[in-house]
């Protein structure tokens, strides 16, 4: 059995500010809040999905809360996926309902971490200036910060950066997002205990973030679209040739492609 495990925002769904060089009738709004329009998917990458959720397990792997992402409604009216991986591996959801033997073992190994709000408090007193403008609690798992990012030094960043790392913590700038992830939440974990659970023979993997680094590198067909921070640190990662919607859809076509070969063997 195989599955396509994949991260959600910049690698199959996209916010408003890089949908301006399509044209409207190439893409559909999938989620608002509060009367604000937030993400898109293309019309095509829909339809892949769709093919997809039908010939294997489809599983989103988002560092989005649950609540985050039961807004996304095509994942909750359309394209209903069975299991789902949240808060960047910290819940897993099967038809709905958080699958509390995972919950309750990330909880036990974040006993061994430093603990979210000790992080957070050092994390305030290292920072100089006035960038960061909110630092949001992600389900008391992880935290992530809004900042300004023009007004970053990227000295700062760097030594942040450097310092979370020695604490266990995975860092990784998302536009004008920055998030702290301790360790033992991540997105491969979580796809790696499913893995085991469905007996699944082969797994596909696509991400964009340094947090999904761990997801692309060891699926068994892993893919970071061009457009990707994660391959700014690891350029050898494999890419795809187009960036934005048209990675997503790249990246499907190529899976389809993959099964309908081993379909004829």
């Amino acid at each position: 059995m195989r599955a396509f495990a994949s991260d959600l925002d910049r690698t199959l769904i996209y916010s408003n500010k890089l949908m301006k060089q399509f044209s409207e009738e190439d893409f559909q709004l999938i989620e608002t809040l509060e009367g604000k329009e937030i993400s898109y998917i293309s019309n095509k990458t829909k339809g892949l999905l769709h093919t997809i959720n039908k010939e294997m397990h489809f599983i989103p792997v988002t560092t989005r809360t649950i609540e985050q992402y039961r807004r996304i409604s095509l994942f909750q009216d359309e394209i209903v996926p069975e299991y789902v991986v949240t808060s960047n591996g910290g819940h897993i959801l099967r038809n709905g309902e958080i699958l509390q033997d995972w919950s309750d073992h990330i909880k036990s190994c974040l006993e061994k971490c430093l603990p979210l709000d000790d992080f957070v408090n050092k994390l305030e007193s290292l920072v100089k200036g006035n960038w960061i403008e909110r630092i949001r609690d992600a389900d008391h798992l992880f935290v992530y910060l809004i900042i300004k990012r023009d007004e970053v030094p990227s000295e700062e960043l760097t030594r942040l950066f450097d310092w979370a790392r020695e604490q266990g913590w995975q860092p990784s700038l998302q536009g004008r997002k920055l998030y702290f992830v301790p360790a033992p939440v991540n997105k491969w974990n979580a796809v790696d205990y499913l893995k085991k659970e469905l007996s699944l023979t082969y797994i596909h993997t696509a991400g964009d973030s340094l947090l999904d680094y761990d997801l692309i590198q060891n699926g068994d067909d892993g893919y970071a679209p061009a457009h990707g921070e994660v391959l700014e640190t690891y350029p050898d990662l494999r890419r795809t040739k187009q960036s934005g919607m048209k990675a997503s859809e790249e990246i499907i076509e190529s899976i389809l492609g993959q099964l309908a070969s081993h379909s004829t063997l």
